[in-house]
């Protein structure tokens, strides 16, 4: 039987409660009621006034602001904020979102708003309670101030308004209500503190995102940046600290106390924007966090140069924090990133002990076609290497059990050691401008096995070496590979059969004769770190498109002698790429140099007979032994044998 509370095709129904039984409801404490959520009864025969319309107006705005809070205030789309060149406007663009209280507030196209004529949103902000003491006037403002977003209303276009009453007049009366948004400005609570502007900057940051500040601004207003003014002229501007886009907070995980998911990643976006500002303000030089921030989110990008890899120390976090640096792969750091957003921020001004226990591991993406061959340059199971404070030497930055260290043990004699080709790949590691950092968990790990990592010998599996054998011995390529097998090392040449069995090099002759070519090209003998760099080179680029091009412009496949050409050294590099760019119609043309020319051939020798006949020789003349077909036959071999 179907549900006489639901009705497919109206919807939802309220079951309709008789009075006596409402009556019984509300006694015992068990009918629910909320007094903006009432609405005018309409029947013929009622007398029908303004304030009854106004009533249903209302009903219906509250339940659109009840319905936009369910899910969440913040931006939905657009409305970001830029400064002008002059710095004395700013750039809207269209959009709109939702205000804490439920609100829509939108802007329907781009706008540009002079900085003085927002002057006058700050009587609005006056008379709506927005700011605490009268705002400065508009030519010598300064501080720190919210822009922001609220809805208002305002009446117009008047019409005609009949008399209420036999006595009275007609009069006019504006018919419509107007709603809108207001551009608003709203100054920044002072700390009493006489920090400069760029010190406040960090000072709010840590307000907003560590201690949370909240109920700092009315339900009405959606905040979309803070911007600091000194004499009306735009300082700095910042929409991190401000803009929290809509829903986010509806998918995070249970919070269990800490801060909710919009205001996370709010923070981390908002570190972006002022890392970038600080590091084109000193001109790329080093710097240490604590001087320009005091909350460092969870993970985010980390400035050039924080690593210095002459004694492998870093100077950007505190001397108490544990900081490690590895190596992964760039479409891995998202899924870092995101685990680590979980936990709290690196509080700059906690106390040392707090700090102590704070961890942070730097992380170098590289390609992931690249990191099996940076791995093994590396030459580390771990992958990890650690990284010291850049004053571990001074007095106040020592910790208690290195002073008592040093204090009892005599200086160790620092000798210094030749960079090895691992100091050197993590050299250039920490040289990459996309190094990030993300905040490690204080777990218990238990060191159950302890030793050293060492190389072992892996034997080649004889089923894929021989199957390769045979293709390659098929395609003229066995010597070829004799060649390159004899001069890899016992971990190398796994590493050989594994490339040229990959399914990029072995489904295109060419590029296998390529692959051995670029093998035999190295110097010295072949390591497993040269083989892995090859296979990044295959895999992570476009190196073998022209060669793959120029085998399918031809009508037969390449010779023995073309693909031996290409396994003789480099000289297809050029070729490749000049075929990878090539148009259609070029293609034949490069291709016919795949293709070895062939050497003249010699003139055909003329039978000795003839010779004999024509030119005098001082050879003794072959004796005739028989007669008939046979004798012929053997006087014509002996001809031939005679020099000319």
């Amino acid at each position: 039987m179907a549900n006489p509370l639901f009705d497919r095709t109206q919807g939802p129904q309220r079951e309709r409660l008789g009075v006596e039984e409402a009556a019984r409801l509300r006694h015992s404490g068990a009918l629910v009621m909320d007094g903006r959520r009432e609405r005018p009864r309409w029947f013929d025969g009622r007398f029908l006034a303004a304030r009854d319309l106004i009533r249903e107006q209302q009903y219906f705005l509250t339940r659109e602001a009840d319905l936009g809070r369910a899910s969440g205030s913040g931006v939905a789309r657009g409305l970001q904020v830029q400064p002008s060149d002059d710095g004395l406007a700013l750039r809207l663009s269209a959009g709109e979102g939702l205000t804490p209280g439920g609100e829509l507030v939108m802007l329907q196209a781009d706008l540009t708003v002079c900085l003085a004529d927002i002057a006058h949103s700050e009587a609005l902000s006056a008379r709506l309670g927005l700011g605490r003491q009268p705002a400065s006037p508009a030519r010598s403002r300064s501080g720190l101030f919210v822009l922001g977003l609220r809805p208002v209303e305002f009446t117009a276009n008047p019409v005609g308004a009949y008399p209420t009453s036999l006595t009275g007049a007609r009069s006019v009366e504006d018919g419509d209500i107007i709603e809108a948004a207001a551009i608003v400005l709203i100054p920044w609570e002072q700390d009493g503190s006489n920090a400069t502007l760029a010190e406040r900057r960090a000072q709010a940051a840590r307000a907003l995102f560590v201690q949370e500040a909240a109920g700092l601004f009315a339900r009405d207003v959606l905040p979309l940046a803070m911007l600091a003014l000194n004499g009306n002229q735009l300082e700095w501007l910042d929409e991190g600290l401000m803009r929290r886009e809509l829903g986010q907070d509806r998918a995070d995980l249970p919070s269990l106390g800490l801060a909710p998911r919009g205001l996370r990643l709010a923070h981390l976006l908002q570190y972006q924007g002022h890392l970038a500002s600080v590091v084109d303000e000193l001109g790329g030089r080093p710097f240490a966090a604590a001087t320009r921030f005091q909350a460092l989110p969870p993970a985010g990008p980390l400035p050039q140069g924080v690593i210095a890899t002459a004694d492998w120390t870093q100077h950007y976090f505190p001397s108490v924090v544990d900081v490690d640096f590895s190596v992964i792969p760039e479409d891995e750091l998202p899924a870092l990133v995101e685990e680590a957003m979980s936990l709290p921020p690196i509080d700059l001004l906690a106390g040392e002990a707090a700090l102590d226990l704070t961890a942070v591991l730097v992380l170098a993406p590289v390609p992931r076609a690249q990191f099996r061959a940076v791995t093994a340059a590396l030459q580390s199971a771990s992958r990890t290497r650690t990284l010291k404070p850049a004053a571990a030497n001074l007095v106040a930055q020592r910790k208690p059990l290195e002073i008592l260290q040093r204090l009892r043990l005599p200086f160790p004699i620092n000798l210094s050691e030749a960079p090895t080709p691992a100091d050197a790949e993590w050299a250039r590691l920490a040289q990459l401008p996309n190094l990030w950092y993300v905040r490690r968990r204080n777990l218990a790990y238990r060191d159950d096995l302890a030793g050293a990592p060492m190389s072992i010998t892996v034997q080649v599996n004889d089923e894929p070496m021989g199957v390769m054998r045979t293709r390659l011995q098929g395609l003229g390529l066995g010597r070829a590979l004799d060649a390159v097998l004899a001069r890899s090392t016992v971990h190398a040449a796994p590493q050989v059969v594994d490339l040229l069995n990959a399914p990029k090099v072995a489904s295109s002759p060419a590029l296998t004769a390529a692959t051995l070519g670029a093998l035999r090209a190295h110097s010295g003998p072949i390591d497993r770190a040269g083989v892995m760099a090859l296979a990044g080179e295959l895999h992570g680029s476009t190196m073998g498109l022209g060669l793959a091009r120029l085998e399918g412009a031809r009508a037969q496949p390449l010779a023995a002698a073309a693909l031996q050409k290409l396994a003789a050294g480099e000289q297809w590099r050029a070729l490749d790429a000049s075929a990878a760019n090539a148009a259609e119609t070029a293609l034949p043309s490069l291709a016919a140099r795949l293709v070895p020319a062939r050497k003249p051939a010699r003139p055909a020798a003329q039978p000795a007979v003839a010779v004999a006949a024509t030119e005098p020789t001082d050879a003794p003349t072959p004796q005739v032994r028989g007669t008939g077909p046979a004798a012929s036959a053997r006087s014509a071999r002996a001809a031939s044998k005679k020099p000319a």
